[in-house]
């Protein structure tokens, strides 16, 4: 299981898909959307969003990797 506490930065996820963090303005729109599909398909959110500071999750969820 992932920790659910661990705060990630917008920083974090953005390099994390490989985008120049100065240029990559998706992010908002790309977790939105993702928070919309997870919510209507188990009726509760994935992850919550830290002001100032970024995303954590909120559910337990596995690693495939």
């Amino acid at each position: 299981m992932l920790n659910e506490a661990r705060i990630c930065s917008k920083q974090e996820l953005i390099s994390g898909i490989d985008k120049d963090i100065n240029n990559y303005k998706g992010l908002e729109m790309c977790l939105s959307r993702l928070q919309s599909k997870f919510k209507d398909t188990f009726g509760e959110r994935l992850f919550r969003s830290v002001r100032n500071r970024g995303y954590c999750l909120v559910q337990d969820v596995k690693s495939v990797y």
